[in-house]
C-alpha cells in the first residue's frame, strides 16, 4: 500500500494540467474542464510533439489507491451525525457536506470524539469555538431585542391607559361644563324675565 502511494504521488508530481482545446485562449473554454479534440486537422488528436498532452491510462493512479488520500484514506462524504458514526478512523476520512452550521459543529463533535480525519476543515476546536460564540452572541442580541419590544409595548399600553383615563377625565369635565353653562344661561334667563 505504501509503495503504490508513493507511486501515485510520483505519477500526480508528472500529470500535467489536461486543458481544452483553444482553451488557454477562448476564455468560455477555459471554465470547462476536458474535452477531446474532434477536429479532423487536429494536432492535439494526431498526437504532435510539442502540443499539449491528452490524458489516457498512463497518467492515472494505480487502481488500489485511486480515489485516496495522499494517507491512504477514503474521503467520505458525512451528512449528518449518524452518517459520522459509521467512519473508521483507520480507513475513512470525512469530507462534511454543506449543511447548516448548528448541523456541521454537531457533525464535527461527532468526528472528534471517533478521531476520523476532517478534510475540509482546518481546525475543528477552533471551528466549534467560533460557531458557538457566534451563535451565544446571537441569542443574547435576541434576547435584549425581546426584552426591548417587551418594554416598549408595556410602555405603549400604559400610555394607552393614560390616554384613556385622560378622555375620560375630558368627558367628565366637559359634562359638569355643560351642567354649568346650563346653570348659567337658567340663572341669566331668569334675571332677564325679573
Amino acid at each position: 500500500m505504501e509503495k503504490l502511494l508513493a507511486l501515485k504521488k510520483q505519477i500526480n508530481k508528472r500529470r500535467p494540467k489536461f486543458v481544452r482545446q483553444e482553451g488557454t485562449s477562448k476564455r468560455m473554454l477555459q471554465k470547462v474542464g476536458w474535452r477531446k479534440p474532434k477536429g479532423y486537422h487536429s494536432k492535439i488528436r494526431r498526437r504532435f510533439r510539442g502540443r499539449r498532452k491528452m490524458p489516457c491510462y498512463g497518467y492515472a493512479s494505480p487502481n488500489a489507491v485511486k480515489g485516496m488520500t495522499m494517507q491512504g484514506l477514503l474521503p467520505v462524504r458525512v451528512e449528518n451525525v449518524a452518517e459520522a458514526a459509521r467512519l473508521v478512523a483507520k480507513r475513512d476520512t470525512a469530507v462534511i457536506a454543506a449543511v447548516g452550521k448548528r448541523a456541521k459543529v454537531d457533525i464535527i463533535k461527532k468526528l472528534l470524539e471517533a478521531k476520523v480525519k476532517i478534510l475540509n476543515v482546518l481546525n475543528p476546536e477552533k471551528f466549534i469555538q467560533d460557531v458557538e460564540a457566534k451563535l451565544n452572541e446571537r441569542k443574547a442580541a435576541k434576547k435584549s431585542k425581546e426584552d426591548k419590544k417587551k418594554k416598549s409595548k408595556e410602555e405603549s399600553l400604559k400610555k394607552a391607559e393614560e390616554k384613556k383615563k385622560e378622555e375620560k377625565n375630558a368627558e367628565e369635565k366637559t359634562e359638569e361644563e355643560k351642567k354649568k353653562e346650563q346653570v348659567e344661561e337658567h340663572k341669566k334667563l331668569l334675571e332677564k324675565g325679573q
